[in-house]
């Protein structure tokens, strides 16, 4: 167990909002009433004893109390009712000792088992056994697929596919199919807070020098069993993973989580974050428990087996407080640091969005949420590019990089179906730098498709000045600033070109006419490879971009006849893309699908988005997009009611913020609803 100050173990004291700006509902008390934590983060300053590697049981952590919190700058998009905050701004030494002042509290609840106990598993696997979709494996079932009305037994003749073995092998890829037998080891006994004791760890795994597989495991292993093996995949060097110590259990969901999640996330092998940047951190135990936790959550889906389940409830238990210590180490906040909680922030944001069952409901603030707002400030705080005048000159890892992007897709993509800040409470100065950490680069890596989002840094950048100007002009409607950027943001869209490492190079991108031209004459054939995939995709997220430019920021009508060309042009670009398969990911363009099925006018578009969501839905695999399908249908009820069509589209005050922002009508329509939540939250789903 980690050794914390003893203020750290004192119970979390309940804290009135009413007398503490700055603080919001984050999720139920334990006498039913709301808890109230920081959001975003400040810094206690405690001494922080390192991890002990040789941890295992996990006890329940009590809230960490705060005797003297300061706030950060709110962050965008903000509750709207929310009490003005200072801004903080980088590189001012007292802003950065007020941030530095307070102890920061993990949104992530260890007290609760965040995998619910079921008696059915969540999907029947196809009888042929392949599931192709945002996880990619062939677990033959032997029996017709049908819900069953009792409790199935674990049968000895199921097989999922055992790559632990591969691990050791060398990465070249290997597209033909394995054969691996499975072997049997003992049950384990249960422990206190539904964990594995020590003991039964020894006696059950201890002994055993093969990777094996626990009896009752979702891979049942007692008969061998032909199964369809992915390949190695791409990146990883000889003997990964072989040198970390795991049990048998934690090498299989690791194993899992290598060669059938990590596969389903990106077609970029070269820049699949999760497989090459994330996954050889494994050897922080916090970052191993997280991934173990966040694999075992889909295998249970399909043999919900009560020893896996304790384990995923167990790692995660460890993974919170692992990542809870990170938060208040003074080590996290040294510039260039920091990559251990960042990259714990994501695979337990990840784990909250997959989840879906346990998001909380509002008015609490999702945890994936609040999670990646941590991930955030600590971008923020560890920022190397304070050191340097060009932003060209910075020098960054790959790893920062990957962190940036996926931090950055995280709370960019969740602001447009959220509330703007109200006036009072904007900070244009300090919203104005904000995701300056994605600009990093040269010119050609800011253009790079980058498999943690399915298109350029830059572009998500440029997503997040759409938002930052139509806060400005929420702010000041006659601002005479936000026009002439909005001319800037839309020549930058225009004429953007994006380019993958695994495609067109750079150079040539820059001379070839845009994508959207060969996909206007590619009538309804289905993209067949992961480079037309990536060049498509990328160009389905720049026409969305241009689109909500053109609505939230422009407040140009949803039948504007320019807005209706480009979702048209959008309409084109996922009417060719598969659905499943090799060449389906999540790095699939969810929120563009998502956009066109919410502002379509016509039917064919509509029906465009329609299809493709029906599709989607038939893999059974865990994924957010059925409840957000769910939520756009709701939407579909009203939105012709509450947010009319203008009968003259083209009838538009010559002044932007004049006109109708019916937009921000949609968006608190939307806010009432009961799946609020679900609408933001599934956005993020396109890489979990």
């Amino acid at each position: 167990m980690t050794k914390i100050s003893e203020e750290l173990h004192q119970p979390a004291k309940r804290i009135n909002h009413s007398q503490c700006a700055g603080y919001y509902p984050m999720s139920p008390g334990g006498d039913g009433g709301p808890s109230y934590a920081l959001s975003p983060i400040s810094q206690i300053l405690v001494t922080w004893t390192p991890p002990s590697p040789d941890s295992q049981i996990p006890q329940p952590r009590p809230q960490q109390p705060c005797a003297q919190i300061k706030r950060l700058r709110h962050l965008l998009p903000a509750d709207p009712n929310a009490d003005p905050e200072p801004a903080v701004e980088r590189g001012d030494p007292k802003n950065d000792e007020t941030a530095l002042d307070g102890c920061v509290i993990s949104p992530f609840n260890s007290h609760e088992g965040r995998l619910i106990k079921s008696a059915f598993p969540r999907f029947d696997r196809p009888e042929n056994g392949q599931v192709n979709g945002y996880i990619k494996f062939n677990w033959p079932s032997r029996a017709p697929s049908r819900r069953p009305s009792r409790h199935v037994p674990l049968s000895s003749r199921d097989d999922v596919e055992d790559i632990t073995p591969n691990i050791t092998r060398s990465h070249t890829f290997v597209p033909n199919s394995t054969i691996i037998p499975f072997e049997t080891v003992p049950t384990v006994d249960s422990a206190p807070y539904g964990t594995i004791s020590p003991m039964s760890l020894k006696r059950g795994w201890g002994s055993n020098s093969l990777p094996t597989l626990m009896a009752g495991s979702p891979f049942s292993p007692q008969e061998p069993s032909q199964v369809l093996a992915t390949g190695d995949p791409k990146m990883l060097p000889p003997q990964f993973g072989s040198q970390t110590r795991m049990d048998d259990m934690g090498r299989q969901l690791f194993s899992f989580y290598i060669k059938n999640w990590c596969p389903g996330r990106s077609v970029l092998s070269g820049t699949n974050l999760w497989l090459k940047d994330l996954a050889p951190m494994h050897e922080n135990k916090g970052i191993l428990y997280a991934i173990e936790s966040l694999a075992g959550i889909y295998i249970y889906d399909y043999k919900p087996n009560e020893s896996l389940r304790r384990r995923v409830n167990q790692r995660y238990i460890l993974a919170d407080q692992y990542f809870s210590t990170l938060l208040n180490a003074p080590e996290s906040r040294e510039k260039g640091k920091g990559q251990e909680v960042i990259a714990m922030a994501v695979l337990l944001s990840m784990q909250d969005i997959i989840l879906t069952e346990r998001r909380l409901e509002k008015p609490y603030q999702p945890r994936w949420l609040e999670g990646f707002r941590q991930a955030e400030y600590f971008l923020q705080a560890t920022d190397p590019g304070d050191r340097y005048w060009k932003p060209d000159n910075v020098q960054y890892s790959e790893l920062r990089v990957s962190q940036s992007i996926i931090v950055g897709r995280a709370v960019i993509l969740a602001q447009p179906m959220m509330v703007l800040p109200a006036p009072e409470t904007f900070n244009p100065e300090a919203e104005a730098g904000r995701f300056g950490w994605l600009l990093y680069g040269t010119e050609k890596d800011m253009f790079e498709i980058h498999g943690g989002c399915g298109f350029s840094k830059k572009l998500l950048h440029l997503m997040s000045q759409v938002t930052y100007c139509a806060g400005r002009l929420h702010q000041e409607p006659k601002s005479t600033i936000v026009p002439i950027t909005a001319r800037f943001l839309l020549r930058e869209l225009s004429e953007m070109r994006q380019w993958s490492r695994e495609g067109k190079d750079w150079e040539l991108v820059q001379k070839d006419p845009p994508t959207i031209d060969w996909v206007r004459g590619r009538a309804d054939d289905v993209i067949d490879s992961d480079e037309i995939m990536t060049e498509v995709t990328a160009e389905a997220w720049r026409i969305a971009a241009i689109i909500y430019y053109q609505c939230r920021l422009l407040r140009f009508p949803r039948n504007h006849p320019e807005v209706l060309a480009n979702l048209d042009d959008l309409a084109r670009c996922i009417r060719i893309m598969p659905t499943s398969g090799s060449h389906f990911t999540a790095q699939a363009p969810l929120l563009p699908v998502f956009f066109l099925g919410l502002l379509a006018t016509v039917p064919k578009h509509k029906a465009v988005s329609k299809k493709w969501f029906e599709q989607v839905v038939q893999t059974p695999v865990r994924s957010s997009v059925p409840p957000l399908y769910e939520a756009l249908k709701r939407i579909w009820k009203w939105i012709d009611k509450e947010v009319k069509v203008q009968p003259e589209p083209n009838a538009l005050s010559k002044a932007i913020g004049k006109r109708c922002s019916w937009w921000e009508q949609l968006v608190a329509k939307n806010s009432l609803d009961d799946g609020w939540a679900t609408n933001h939250e599934a956005f993020n789903d396109h890489v979990g």
